[in-house]
């Protein structure tokens, strides 16, 4: 390998030092940078007027929590969820995804944080009548059944709530409908805010796993993703043709989606301090809110204005997010979506033949590695020819030590003459650059490798493959020990001796290969804390270009120059 074929090598090192920890987290920001993606938008009613200016003020207005109301809890439930409801804000408490286990895959996955108390809870409505503290609302109840719940309240100025929610079956959403009923002689004008989400459960470290998100209509039938992190917020967005708002984690959503695609005035994204009280500074907590804003509408006298919304509570499954118009938007792989979709088809197909992951990887690495065999064969012997012709080289460089132009043509002229080309060693490693990225965000964010095991002490590809954890920490490691990572450097360091090699007595040829035996090292950092999914792609490569290594050596022994 000459100079160039090094740097190609090194270069190509360094991006994958830097994807994971710098680039990658560039790509997804979403406060600046935001993730198109083309979802079908279908025109909906609106069901109410344009925005004006009420008639007559309403004083703003303190709730206080009622005691003359009791604290009442109703289930809702079908096959997919259970709900837990609670009179006091009229609000969610609990989310049960029955199919589903935690993120330690020990007990029934609660979606909603059930250690931390807080007032502010999922669909209760925030404020309206400039009640900027609704949420402390106690409702009645005047109706109950196994899969509905109607609540409601007198807000005063003659204005009546009705909430209804119902749990459809085999579903993952609820649906929510809020009535407002002008029981007065004169038109008034109202606004209002719902909580979107709040404390959804994390699956994973809360920097890179939940955000605050919303779907805007881009026109053409584009959605526009909008993600906001933890550490971005409070957030607030405005923009025109907001179609839904709430939370996310790695695999999961929390999504409040009116019917009316023009309804959404703005939506409002703040943390909640130690207390579980919004607080307008970047607090560093993982625990945020998410409010939706109306426009106004006017109720006519004696008249009711309704609202209908879908609140989806499940998993970020292509085939889920199907069913909901526009939300397949929460599902992106970033700059790969393409390329991750197709890997993600193949992986799903052999799953179905052979039910397992792990097996479907390596399938996939074989088939990826006979494509490429051509190019590592010509890449393979292009190597072993320079190995032949640098005592050529050496020559040229001695001859022409003093005209380095004319030294660099003549080497290429040789180069020519015996079908070598210094940077096809780098070129197999390139081509695989882009699978390797892409698979990485497949093995990340793709539900179906969530909890997927593979075999042994491999229990979640899309996780480390941690086998247990030191006393200890290591440096850059910390103390998780992790097999793979190992056993895949040990795997490289054997490619190595299968690699044609410059000649050792080129005392450059003899540097490069010094630094090249880094190499194995640097990539066991690398995949040390990535998904255990991508270190058994990149250990059977590695194990397969042994034995590729093994046969090409074979042939070109025979190779004369």
């Amino acid at each position: 390998m000459d100079k160039k074929a090094l740097i190609a090598v090194v270069v190509c090192g360094i991006i994958m030092i830097l994807y994971y920890p710098f680039i990658l987290p560039l790509m997804t920001k979403k406060a600046k940078v935001t993730e198109e993606i083309t979802e079908e938008v279908v025109p909906q009613k609106t069901q109410e007027v344009k925005t004006v200016e009420p008639p007559r003020p309403v004083p703003a207005q303190t709730i206080e929590p009622q005691k003359d109301i009791p604290v009442q809890e109703f289930v809702l439930e079908n096959e997919f969820v259970k709900t837990v409801w609670t009179n006091d804000g009229a609000a969610l408490k609990t989310i049960q995804l029955k199919h589903f286990k935690d993120a330690e895959a020990k007990n029934v996955l609660n979606l909603l944080k059930t250690d931390v108390t807080t007032e502010y809870r999922p669909l209760a409505i925030d404020a309206i009548l400039q009640q900027t503290n609704f949420y402390r609302q106690r409702y009645h109840i005047t109706e109950h059944s196994a899969d509905k719940i109607v609540f409601t309240a007198r807000l005063g100025e003659g204005i009546n709530l009705v909430k209804t929610v119902t749990v459809p079956p085999d579903k993952y959403h609820i649906n929510m409908d809020v009535a407002l009923e002008n029981t007065t002689g004169d038109e008034t004008s109202v606004s209002y805010s719902v909580i979107a989400s709040s404390l959804i459960t994390l699956e994973g470290e809360p920097s890179a796993d939940i955000a605050a998100v919303a779907g805007v209509d881009m026109g053409n039938k584009r959605t526009k993703l909008i993600r906001m992190a933890p550490k971005e917020l409070p957030s607030k967005n405005e923009s025109v043709g907001i179609l839904w708002a709430g939370s996310t984690n790695k695999y999961f959503s929390t999504i409040l989606k009116p019917a009316s695609g023009d309804l959404v005035a703005s939506i409002n994204a703040q943390p909640l301090n130690a207390e579980g009280m919004p607080t307008n500074e970047k607090t560093g907590l993982a625990d945020f809110l998410v409010t939706v804003q109306t426009n106004k509408f006017r109720i006519p006298p004696h008249e009711t204005v309704r609202h209908s919304y879908v609140y989806f509570v499940g998993p970020k499954k292509e085939e889920i997010l199907g069913q909901y118009e526009t939300l397949g938007a929460l599902l992106s792989y970033g700059w790969f979506t393409v390329i991750s979709k197709v890997l993600l088809t193949f992986l799903n197909a052999v799953y179905h033949v052979v039910p397992n992951y792990g097996i479907s990887i390596i399938l996939l690495t074989i088939i990826i590695k006979a494509i490429l065999f051509p190019l590592t064969r010509k890449s393979q012997v292009s190597m072993f020819r320079m190995q032949q012709l640098q005592p050529m080289i050496n020559q040229m460089k001695e001859k022409y030590k003093h005209d380095k132009q004319k030294m660099g043509r003549e080497q290429m002229l040789l180069f020519k003459k015996y079908g070598v080309n210094p940077m096809s060693g780098c070129l197999p490693m390139l081509l695989q650059l882009p699978v390797f990225f892409a698979l990485f965000r497949t093995l990340q964010l793709s539900f179906e490798m969530r909890q997927a095991s593979f075999m042994f002490w491999i229990n979640d590809l899309s996780r480390p493959d941690t086998l247990m954890m030191l006393p200890f920490s290591i440096p850059f490691i910390g103390s998780a020990l992790n097999i793979l990572p190992l056993i895949m450097t040990g795997a490289s360091f054997a490619q190595m001796k299968v690699t044609p090699k410059a000649p050792a007595a080129d005392p450059q040829a003899q540097a490069q290969q010094k630094m090249m035996s880094f190499m194995p090292i640097m990539f066991a950092f690398i995949l040390y804390h990535m998904p255990s999914g991508l270190t058994v792609y990149w250990t059977t490569s590695t194990i397969f270009s042994i034995i590729e290594g093994i046969v090409i050596r074979k042939t070109i022994k025979k190779i004369k120059t």
